[in-house]
């Protein structure tokens, strides 16, 4: 039975899989030089996660906005204000429990709203180091909707957010099955 059970699932998840990973759709994309600036805000913010004591991606925000919202991948909700977001940046207790933080981020792809707003979607390697833990790591994906300002492109708006259980599982079965393995069945 439980054989029969496992195959089953397996059979399941690779359906899935495949179901939930069709070619994506191509969306209109902003200009080079727009993908170029908000790349590369987006690249100083990982730089900023990476050196704890510099300055922090809080920096990155527009100041003008009343009310920029951030969903970190680990916060139980939004936080939602300046007050909250000097909170989570510049807490002494969040500093102290972080000894390394590496945020790699991948497959940046950049679509301008209007000319003065743009949209950011991309994946992150979140790899983390608490005083407390081994060393961790995770795929994580964000969102971003950033503002040109005098100072170039800010942050208003950011969310993080972690694959499901069940997507973890699929990556999982997935990254099991050798390349030659996945060679046999690519030509057909």
């Amino acid at each position: 039975m439980n054989r029969v059970l496992l195959a089953a699932l397996g059979s399941f998840f690779l359906l899935l899989a495949q179901a939930s990973r069709a070619e994506a759709p191509v969306l209109p994309l902003s200009s080079p030089s727009v993908q170029t600036e908000v790349e590369a805000v987006i690249l100083q913010m990982s730089a900023m996660f990476t050196d704890l004591k510099g300055p922090q991606p809080i920096e990155l925000f527009d100041r003008s906005e009343p009310a920029p919202q951030y969903l970190a991948e680990e916060q139980p909700d939004w936080m939602i204000g300046w007050e909250k977001l000097e909170w989570y940046f510049n807490s002494p207790q969040r500093k102290a429990s972080v000894q390394a933080m590496d945020m790699k981020p991948s497959n940046i792809r950049v679509r301008s709203l209007t000319p003065e707003l743009a949209l950011a979607t991309w994946d992150i390697l979140a790899e983390m180091k608490f005083r407390w833990s081994a060393p961790l790591g995770e795929k994580i994906r964000a969102n971003a909707i950033l503002r040109k300002t005098a100072e170039g492109w800010r942050f208003i708006y950011y969310a993080e957010a972690p694959k499901s259980t069940l997507a973890y599982v699929q990556d999982m079965y997935q990254n099991m099955a050798t390349p030659e393995f996945k060679q046999r069945f690519e030509s057909r």
